[in-house]
């Protein structure tokens, strides 16, 4: 299967669960992502409510977070 090159824009359903996100970048892993490094050279753009930013900044892993509108 060729590598994934470029954007990938994926607008999800309302009622998406976790499993189908785990699923979703997965795959766009899979495709474009290094085995070895792994998500080295993928930027992974998420769009959301600002209120959760707050929350999403308490995450384990996470550096920062922001919102843009």
């Amino acid at each position: 299967m060729p590598e994934l090159t470029g954007n990938v824009h994926i607008r999800v359903a309302e009622n998406v669960t976790l499993d189908n996100l785990h699923t979703i970048v997965d795959r766009i892993v899979g495709l474009s992502g290094c085995r070895t490094c792994g998500l080295l050279g993928i930027d992974l753009h998420l769009s959301g409510d600002p209120v959760e930013v707050q929350e999403i900044t308490k995450l384990p892993g996470v550096n920062s977070a922001s919102f843009g509108g």
